[in-house]
Parts: structure tokens; C-alpha cells; sequence
């Protein structure tokens, strides 16, 4: 397949550059400038073509189990809430119940949606739990290994109720054996989010991963672990391999001390993920601490970005009780982040396609991608002008091509 390629946020024409994007005979890449004999063309003319998504933070393990939970809640005269400790709580009780089945093919059909939706790479969140044991990393190792050809999952071993539960650390240790990719850690559930801290970034040393924080997911900027995790990461000598992920509290703090908070960031190489449909929802809600006015609940991404932070605009969750109305598009959710933060400048709106687009594939550490040449033609092709359109109208994907080969 070939296809007519652009530099970033331009639309292909007569007069723009153009690459021959190729990949046939199952080829593992192709990048842009190699030509491959190929049997279709696909016609991109009039159409903006960008760099395809890459999702740094993403549960595939919990994605489309919104109904299947309220069902059984109500079998038991209960309801879902808008919580985020009842959310963690509900899934962890009520997912052994549906079974396997019903958990895997919620995660076969939200890869589906991601592709669908423009996304060829993720960062998959793996819940280690002792409900569950190991049995997470099988589906997700699974679940890789059938759609290799068209995303790529990085895997996290992630312990979403801590891990101070009996048996977690000796849990964590085993997923690193059994092949995940990175050391996750959600030390705001521990009564000791130090020692938590400690044991994630000893268990990365000893397997040399990477580190992805859920950090700071509550309203109280007082509760904010931010300065730990920079100290650990200098400690550790990890910078640019560590990411945070929510990080809610940041658009709690005041402005001085948020800024003090990016500068901390910056300077370890920290990354920041952040999740509109997710903190939007769960955060921000009236409490006594502001007056019992709600709040803009999302990391402020565009201020991050400016004083030297990599950020990423993330899904998280898709259709579950985290996130009822996650969708799968990170177009979107750049979309909505825009909406957010006022981005009235063309250069923040560039920061917003930064963050679905060069920013996670960074965080993942992939190599370069895109319509430019020698990069990895892994293209998204939108049904719209340009760039700025693109992300204004929330423009639908005409197109996606992996390595050069376009994903049907």
C-alpha cells in the first residue's frame, strides 16, 4: 500500500512534500522515504496526515465493564457512583464475578476501538491483585500477541489497591518475571506511600524499566507526592524514565507552588500523563476545602508543557465506572483538554496534538514516527484540512497505517 504523505499538520497536494509510505509482505516496519512494491493506494489527497496516536496510559483489563457491573450492583439494590475509592473498590470485588470472558473480550473490543480510532501503540495498565493473581498478564500477553500486527501494548505491572495486601510484593515481582515492561505503582492507596515508592523504584532498578506513577488522584494539594517521586527518580538516577499519571492535586495548588511542582518535574525528567474523561468525573467535585465550588479538576498541561514538561493526553479508561463516558479517542480527549484550558493560541493547540501524538511515543520510548523522512510510518489520516481543524472539529480518521501498512 502507498500512500501520499506530508510534514505534520500539512494536507498532501500537488505542491506539498511527499513520501511513499509502504509496508507489505508482513513486513515488521517500513518508514517513510522506502519505497515497497505494494497492491493499493490509498488516496490521501485533501486530507491532513499526522503522526498516529500513541496512548500512555490506558486499562484494557476494566475497559467496557460499565454494564456488566451495574447489572450486578443492582442485582444487590446498589448503584455506581461518581467515587473514586468506590470505583476501585466495586471493580476489584465484582470483576472476579463476570469471569474471564467477559473481561477479555471488553479488552479485545477496546484495542478495537483505540485502532479504530487512530491508536497504534499503548501503554497497557495490568491490575495485580491477589483477587486475581497473574491471571491479568496472561489476558494482556494475549491479547498482545493476537493484535501484534496492529498496536503495540507496552505492559505495566500496576497495584491498584497498593501493596500492602498480603502476597502483593511477591505478586509484583512475579509479573516483572513473566515479562512486563514496566514497574507501575499507585502509592496514594498505602497508608505508607514512602516505603511503596521505595519498593517500585528498587524493583525497576533490579529489572531496568521504566516507572509509571498513578499519582495525586484526589482535590487536596496538601496530599501531593510529587516532590517524593522527583527525589527518588534523581536518587535512582532514572531521569526521562519516569511517569505520573492523574496527578489531580496540580490544579488544586496555587500557582506558585504549582510552578515550583513543574520546575521539580522538569528537572528529573518526569513525564505527565493526564486523563480529561477520567479526572473530569471522578475529581473536582464541591468540598469543604473549596468552598463547596466545584473545581477544574485536570492537570494543567499547557502550564506543564511550558515550563519543560513532557505531557501526554491519555485515555485511561473506557466505559467502566472510572470513566463512564471514555471513548477511545484521543483526538477527543485532546479535544476536550482544549476546551478545558481555553487553548486559544495555535501553539498550545500544537501542544495538544504533541501530547496524543511525539510526547507518549517518547514516553514509551518508541522510535520517531510519522510523515517525515527515515521516520516510522505509523500515520493517522484525518478528514480535515489541516492540523488546527483537525483538533477543533474533533475530525473523524479516514485512515490508519502501522509500519507502513494500513490497518482495515
Amino acid at each position: 500500500m502507498n500512500a501520499r504523505a506530508v510534514a505534520p499538520g500539512r494536507t498532501t497536494g500537488p505542491d506539498a512534500p511527499v513520501g511513499d509510505v509502504a509496508g507489505v509482505d508482513d513486513r515488521a516496519s517500513a518508514s517513510i522515504g522506502n519505497t515497497i512494491s505494494a497492491s493499493r493506494v490509498f488516496d490521501a489527497a485533501g486530507r491532513v496526515v499526522l503522526p498516529a496516536f500513541v496512548d500512555a496510559h490506558v486499562h484494557l483489563d476494566k475497559a467496557y465493564l460499565l454494564e456488566p457491573i451495574a447489572n450486578e450492583l443492582a442485582a444487590e439494590g446498589a448503584k455506581l457512583t461518581a467515587d473514586l475509592g468506590d470505583a476501585i473498590a466495586t471493580v476489584a470485588r465484582l470483576r472476579p464475578r463476570l469471569g474471564p470472558e467477559v473481561v477479555a473480550a471488553g479488552a479485545q473490543r477496546a484495542v478495537d476501538t483505540l485502532v479504530r480510532n487512530g491508536t497504534v501503540a499503548a501503554r497497557a495498565m495490568v491490575e495485580i491483585d491477589p483477587a486475581v493473581g497473574l491471571g491479568l498478564m496472561d489476558l494482556h500477553a494475549d491479547l498482545a500477541a493476537r493484535n501484534a500486527g496492529r498496536i503495540g501494548l507496552q505492559l505495566v505491572a500496576f497495584p491498584q489497591r497498593g501493596l500492602e495486601l498480603d502476597g502483593m510484593r511477591e505478586l509484583m515481582k512475579g509479573a516483572m518475571a513473566a515479562g512486563a515492561d514496566v514497574v507501575g505503582g499507585c502509592p496514594y492507596v498505602d497508608d505508607d506511600p514512602g516505603a511503596h515508592l521505595d519498593f517500585v523504584f528498587d524493583l525497576a532498578e533490579a529489572y531496568g524499566a521504566p516507572v509509571d506513577l498513578h499519582l495525586d488522584f484526589s482535590d487536596d494539594p496538601e496530599a501531593s507526592l510529587i516532590d517524593l517521586v522527583a527525589e527518588r527518580t534523581r536518587a535512582a538516577g532514572m531521569q526521562g524514565r519516569v511517569a505520573i499519571g492523574h496527578v489531580t492535586t496540580l490544579a488544586a495548588m496555587a500557582p506558585d507552588r504549582a510552578d515550583r511542582a513543574f520546575a521539580a518535574m522538569a528537572e528529573a525528567g518526569i513525564a505527565l500523563a493526564v486523563m480529561p474523561a477520567t479526572d473530569v468525573y471522578l475529581t473536582g467535585h464541591p468540598r469543604e476545602a473549596s468552598g463547596w465550588h466545584a473545581t477544574r479538576p485536570v492537570a494543567p498541561l499547557l502550564r506543564a508543557a511550558r515550563a519543560g514538561v513532557t505531557v501526554a493526553i491519555t485515555n485511561n479508561n473506557l466505559c467502566n465506572p472510572f470513566a463512564p463516558y471514555g471513548n477511545g479517542s484521543q483526538l477527543q480527549a485532546a479535544w476536550l483538554a482544549g476546551l478545558l484550558f481555553r487553548a486559544v493560541a495555535a501553539a498550545d493547540r500544537a501542544t495538544l496534538i504533541d501530547a496524543i501524538t511525539v510526547n507518549p511515543a517518547q514516553i514509551l520510548g518508541l522510535p520517531e514516527h510519522g510523515p517525515t523522512p527515515g521516520a516510522r510510518a505509523d500515520l493517522v489520516v484525518l478528514e480535515a484540512a489541516n492540523q488546527d481543524e483537525a483538533l477543533l472539529q474533533c475530525s473523524k480518521v479516514a485512515a490508519v497505517v502501522r509500519a507502513g501498512v494500513r490497518i482495515e
